[in-house]
């Protein structure tokens, strides 16, 4: 039994029944991620792996490119690493992405936040400072009184209740000192790492060409590898999805796939073939002649034919 394809599966039906429009599992063979998923303005990338440290820095760069441009978040969902299995309600991190267990997925995606998380050194607990520092007044605890219990410095003190995480010993001890939880939820975005954003070379002359020309209409391009589509591309109202093909109606398989993920991300798909076809669309995706691309002089006109395409 293929252990990541079955949790792959739990982790579509799972967002199916949570209203989510969800790409469906195996679109191509992908390989950068396994599932898009919608529900309103929430939208996830997801990259399935049964053992996360199997997770390579190499996906790293086209997670974070998709991310960015789609509105999207894109996360890890694992099950253990080479020391065991995640623990849940803990959320780890790999290479700046975060990863979570499939039970504290759930937790997250139904409301229920994680508040500790894993770095370096243990696991760690966001502290609500403002709440803590009301809690201390309200028993009339110095920072002094509190810093001598804890066996931590003053600053220490005063950096908890300027919002800093402590770690999971010390915080125990300290909601026992004050007696109430002042733990706050864990929020993604702000522990994230600054991640440089690495360019891939695009080897494909016909895929440089046509991001060459699409970029010429005003739109910023991303070569995005090991996918269906071939990058995406975008301006300040929207971004489209590009498949570059020497022949598309040979490449029936990855048109739809690319069709699947645009309609959960809410993008434009956009075929350019190389090879002159007839055709203006193939399963809901405009096609653009390369020769024709080459005519087209603005952005304006460019859009208005996808538009008569769709």
């Amino acid at each position: 039994m293929d252990v990541r394809k079955e949790l792959i599966k739990k982790i579509y039906e799972f967002l199916k029944q949570n209203g989510f429009n969800v790409s469906e599992p195996d679109l191509y063979g992908l390989v950068t991620f396994d599932i898009v998923c919608r529900r309103d303005n929430e939208k996830y990338i997801i990259k399935v792996l049964y053992n996360i440290d199997t997770f390579s820095k190499l996906s790293v760069s086209s997670l974070l490119k998709m991310e960015k441009i789609t509105g999207s978040i894109a996360v890890i969902i694992g099950e253990k690493t080479g020391t065991g299995a995640l623990e849940d309600g803990v959320l780890y991190f790999r290479h700046g992405l975060p990863i979570f267990s499939f039970q504290t997925f759930k937790e997250y995606i139904n409301g229920q936040k994680p508040y500790i998380y894993s770095a370096p050194g243990g696991f760690y607990v966001k502290i609500d400072g403002e709440k803590m520092r009301e809690i201390r007044n309200s028993k009339n605890f110095s920072i002094g009184y509190i810093s001598q219990k804890l066996g931590v410095s003053r600053r220490s003190i005063s950096l908890y209740e300027s919002g800093s995480s402590a770690t999971i010993d010390i915080y125990l001890k300290l909601e026992n000192i004050l007696g109430d939880d002042i733990s706050r939820e864990v929020d993604i975005s702000t522990l994230k790492e600054n991640i440089n954003v690495e360019e891939e070379d695009i080897n494909d002359v016909f895929i440089k060409e046509v991001f060459k020309i699409i970029n010429s209409f005003g739109y910023i391009s991303e070569y995005i590898s090991r996918n269906p589509f071939n990058g995406l591309s975008y301006d300040v109202q929207s971004f489209l999805m590009i498949g570059a093909f020497n022949n598309a109606e040979e490449n029936s398989e990855k048109i739809m796939s690319i069709k699947k993920i645009s309609d959960v991300l809410g993008d434009i798909p956009v075929i350019i073939n190389r090879t002159y076809s007839t055709r203006e669309n193939i399963y809901g995706c405009p096609v653009v002649n390369i020769r024709d691309l080459m005519n087209i002089n603005d952005r304006d006109t460019f859009k208005k034919i996808l538009v008569e395409r769709l």
